[in-house]
């Protein structure tokens, strides 16, 4: 497989009303072939939780379902949504709901279209999610990623983002959820 070749021409704003659409079709499918598994242990004064990283037999491609969100409702609400566009094309984009009461930013959804990964895209996006968390006063970023998600937790991790927690029943499809976390500075 040959490296995607660098992309300087693109660019990070606000989407306009015509972008919200092109947000929505974008696949944010991915391949893996290492997932996170947990081990629980309980006993009467101990409880262990382990997640370590098992190898599977081949490449998987992981499809991931449509985002719940109305893009338009988060954008009239003044979410943080930020789009990445090429000439006239959306090649990616990130939504953020901002908690007031906790100072901290959730991010639902950071998507780069399949032929546009690899290109930085996705951290120049969370670069300018970042600097709205600090425009906005936040004092941390915080997502959730299924454990099957092993390219995204790579992606966080080098971002500065820890693992700071679990929640089997988060999203109601009987999946392990992993939480990440990340100081704005």
């Amino acid at each position: 497989m040959q490296s995607p070749t660098p992309i300087a021409d693109y660019y990070i704003r606000r989407p306009t009303l015509h972008d919200l659409n092109d947000c929505a079709q974008l696949d944010a499918s991915y391949v893996t072939q290492r997932v996170w598994q947990m081990n629980l242990r309980v006993d009467e004064a101990d409880i262990q939780v382990n997640f370590h990283l098992v190898q599977l037999p081949r490449m998987v491609t992981m499809q991931v379902a449509p985002a719940e969100e109305n893009l338009l409702k988060c954008w009239q609400r003044g979410d943080c949504l930020l789009v990445a566009k090429q000439q006239h094309q959306i090649v990616g984009f990130l939504h953020m709901i901002p908690d007031m009461q906790t100072k901290t930013g959730w991010i639902h959804r950071q998507v780069v279209g399949i032929e546009w990964r690899r290109r930085r895209i996705g951290t120049a996006l969370l670069k300018q999610a970042v600097q709205w968390g600090r425009g906005h006063k936040l004092r941390s970023l915080t997502l959730t990623l299924s454990t099957k998600n092993h390219p995204a937790s790579i992606f966080y991790l080098e971002h500065g983002f820890i693992f700071n927690g679990f929640n089997e029943s988060f999203f109601g499809d009987q999946q392990i959820h992993l939480q990440f976390s990340r100081p704005v500075r």
